[in-house]
């Protein structure tokens, strides 16, 4: 039997329906699904539909069959009965299941959304919800968005679909308020703002406070022209107030929209200085577009420049009119690694041109051109130009001091010290208010003084190039240092031994700040990997980089090291580092004051800091690490001795200030803090301190919200920085080798870097 068979068959029958469950008879006949279905339509109402596939033995019948059927039914409660019937849509494919729901009313469609039972039932997920909500007419897909608490809690839709759907909507209010009754991030509301009208985006940018630069750059920018023009022109004050400069705007239009500026910039009331970064940013046809008989020469210059609008900088020739530069610091990028001496000079000039300009450093290598272009890929990191100058004439003094008949070894040994003098680890390291880009820019970190491991090792790296020394940043994924491939050392026996060696600035700092002997200074791979265990055997894996350091093995004995340092006039003639003093000076006052007057113990090494390192309050990591060793007598009995950093209330930087405080039976609580002022440290009451300084959210966060001297344990309770002046494991060496302690092993290790933050390397 064929459809035509079926056809004639049904024609004649009073009970229709009954042909059509006599599976026995559909399975002799020769059709197609659609023939079959176009016969079900045309013979059986939609409950003769729903019965037939309700009947127990047509679950016989293939569930693609029954689906085919079950998709001819138009009335929508039989559709929405037989969605919560296992029995009939248990089995069918979930495309099936969505044709049956396409097929529904949009109030059908709201009534399944809130019918949680029936949505489990269906078998559908995330984004086929937000496929049923997208197809209601507007005015119902409102209505439901506008549910919070249906669409968030029961339906599940994250703020990524809430987005997608609000900007389905025709009504700007009924879109801003769905972005705003759910708190979409920002990014998702600038999306929104994007496509409503001009004058709405006018008075949101107007009263809102709260878009990032390039945020308000986007919303400028998808303005049309006269929208644009006009706003700008009225309202140019909220572009100074929110940092926003003009070119940044401009360089970000179309040619088209660049074009109908540029015909009325001479109505705007702009500077000479805007003119031409506007001038100088433009797309290169709009540049050749315009009519320049009657512009004055500077905005000439302008338009000759050579921009990225990628980056919006400028290519800068030195060996051009310099002059012409003059306005446009905000368009300069320069790298002056590898300049030469004149290009320097030239490079001083156009400081004092364009004193706001920014200099740029590479991270982790040396440019292999002396470029100077906006797009040298390594233009990572940015300090001003008096950083730079300040930082130039620090290290050109500092060449300037090593004999030149020195050895490479001599020259590091004088470098690396002179690092370890001059800079500190960054003390609000790991603080919400800590800069990842500050300590990472080259110039920036000599001039302040503060950087993290890979910036430290940048600096280092790149003086020892100006002596013609050869270094790679080897970076371990939390932690950055030297190597050195192939180069001559001298032993104390007068021997020369050649090798591969490796040399941790960052390790060193505490070290050489104070006069001691730099325990990372030219050593192999197995030993620099014993200073990641700490005194618990955790191995941090700091210097951990078996590829690239396999090959590192030599390692300079203490001797010959003492004897290097001591060539150089850093150790004294018999290889004693200047530390030894300090130690001494120590030791006496323990010797003197521990047992019977600890308080003055305490305040006297005070002293013996301020004279050894008179910039103690601004090498915060260093006064730290330092102390930590120095107060560690056992004869001192605390209970509680913490060694930490707070930021003072009344400060808007929340600059880090070092503080101590101990507690015992003889001396009750005391705090003390590093006052940067009067170089020295200065007690305040329990109360007094407690109203000055704070520690850091993120500090707090480590011991569950308290302060470190409000718990009870008894405990040395020193901070732990990212990166160390000292090793994790120097409690664990032999005595005869402690940096610090004069043959006294300490108590307590260095600040490690197990916590560096991720990007450290970069």
């Amino acid at each position: 039997m064929d459809a035509k068979d079926l056809r004639n068959l049904l024609e004649k029958s009073n009970n229709k329906l009954s042909i059509f469950a006599n599976t026995k008879t559909l399975r002799k006949c020769n059709f197609t699904i659609n023939e079959l279905c176009s016969l079900v339509s045309d013979f059986l109402d939609d409950n003769e539909k729903y019965q037939l596939i309700s009947y127990p033995h047509f679950q016989e019948v293939s569930n693609t069959v029954r689906a085919s059927i079950a998709i001819l039914i138009s009335d929508d409660n039989l559709k929405l009965q037989m969605l919560g019937n296992d029995a009939i849509t248990g089995d069918f494919q979930s495309h099936y299941i969505r044709t049956i729901i396409d097929g529904l009313s949009d109030s059908s469609k709201k009534q399944l959304l809130y019918n949680q039972n029936l949505l489990q039932k269906c078998k559908l997920n995330n984004f086929n919800i937000e496929e049923i909500i997208g197809d209601l007419n507007e005015e119902t897909r409102k209505q439901v968005l506008n549910d919070k608490k249906l669409v968030s809690d029961t339906l599940g839709i994250s703020n990524f679909g809430v987005a997608k759907l609000a900007l389905t909507l025709s009504n700007e209010k009924d879109k801003l308020k769905i972005a705003e009754d759910y708190e979409l991030p920002q990014y998702q509301k600038v999306e929104i703002i994007l496509t409503i009208s001009d004058q709405t985006k006018t008075t949101i940018l107007l009263e809102k406070n709260n878009f990032t630069i390039y945020d308000s750059i986007s919303i400028l920018t998808s303005m049309d022209s006269k929208a644009l023009n006009d706003f700008l022109a009225n309202h140019k004050d909220f572009c100074i107030k929110n940092n926003i400069p003009l070119y940044k705007i401009t360089s970000s239009l179309s040619a088209e929209k660049q074009k109908s500026f540029i015909e009325n910039l001479e109505n705007m009331q702009l500077t000479e200085s805007e003119k031409k970064e506007i001038l100088a940013t433009l797309e290169q046809e709009v540049k050749d577009s315009i009519d320049t008989s009657n512009f004055p020469k500077e905005y000439i210059a302008a338009l000759n420049m050579n921009s990225t609008k990628y980056v919006d900088k400028i290519d800068i020739d030195l060996n051009g009119n310099l002059e012409d530069y003059r306005g446009l610091d905000n368009l300069i990028a320069i790298n002056p690694e590898q300049f030469t001496e004149e290009q320097k000079a030239k490079l001083m000039r156009l400081c004092d041109i364009c004193p706001n300009m920014k200099i740029f450093n590479s991270l982790n290598s040396l440019c292999n051109t002396p470029q100077i272009s906006s797009t040298l890929p390594n233009l990572d990191y940015a300090s001003n130009v008096q950083d730079y100058i300040n930082a130039d004439k620090w290290i050109t003094n500092l060449i300037d001091s090593i004999d030149s008949k020195y050895s490479d070894a001599q020259k590091i040994a004088i470098i690396d010290n002179a690092i370890g003098k001059k800079i500190s680890y960054s003390p609000d390291f790991g603080t919400e208010v800590f800069d990842s880009d500050d300590c990472r820019a080259m110039w920036k970190i000599i001039n302040s003084g503060y950087g993290v491991c890979n910036g430290i090792s940048r600096v280092e790296q790149y003086i020892l190039s100006k002596v013609g020394i050869k270094s790679e940043i080897i970076g371990t994924g939390t932690h950055a240092f030297l190597k050195f491939t192939d180069i001559e050392v001298p032993l104390a026996n007068g021997e020369i031994v050649r090798g591969n060696t490796l040399l941790d600035p960052t390790w060193n700092l505490t070290a050489h700040r104070f006069g001691g002997r730099p325990f990372n200074f030219f050593v192999n791979y197995d030993e620099i990997r014993k200073h990641d265990i700490d005194a618990n055997g955790v191995d941090h894996h700091s210097h951990e980089n078996d590829d690239k350091l396999q090959d590192a093995t030599l390692n300079l004995d203490v001797p010959s090291l003492r004897k290097l340092f001591t060539s150089v006039g850093l150790a004294d003639k018999d290889g004693n580092f200047p530390i030894v003093s300090l130690l001494d000076k120590s030791q006496a006052l323990h010797e003197l004051y521990a047992e019977n007057n600890p308080e003055e113990d305490i305040i006297k090494h005070f002293s013996l800091i301020a004279e050894a390192c008179p910039e103690f309050a601004t090498c915060q990591n260093s006064t730290m690490s330092i102390l930590s060793d120095l107060l560690s007598n056992d004869a001192l009995d605390f209970d509680k001795c913490v060694i930490n950093r707070v930021y003072n209330k009344s400060d808007e930087k929340q600059a880090p200030v070092v503080y101590v405080y101990v507690s015992s039976e003889k001396i009750g609580k005391k705090f003390y803090f590093a006052d940067k002022d009067s170089a020295q440290f200065v007690e305040l009451t329990p109360e007094e301190f407690s109203n000055t300084f704070e520690c850091y959210e993120k500090d707090l966060e480590k011991h569950q919200g308290k302060r470190p001297w409000e718990y009870d344990e008894k405990e040395n309770d020193q901070i732990n920085l990212a990166a160390s002046s000292g090793t994790v494991a120097k409690d664990k060496l032999k005595p005869d080798e402690a940096t610090m302690l004069n043959g006294k092993t300490p108590n307590n290790s260095y600040p490690n870097d197990k916590n560096e933050e991720k990007g450290e390397e970069r």
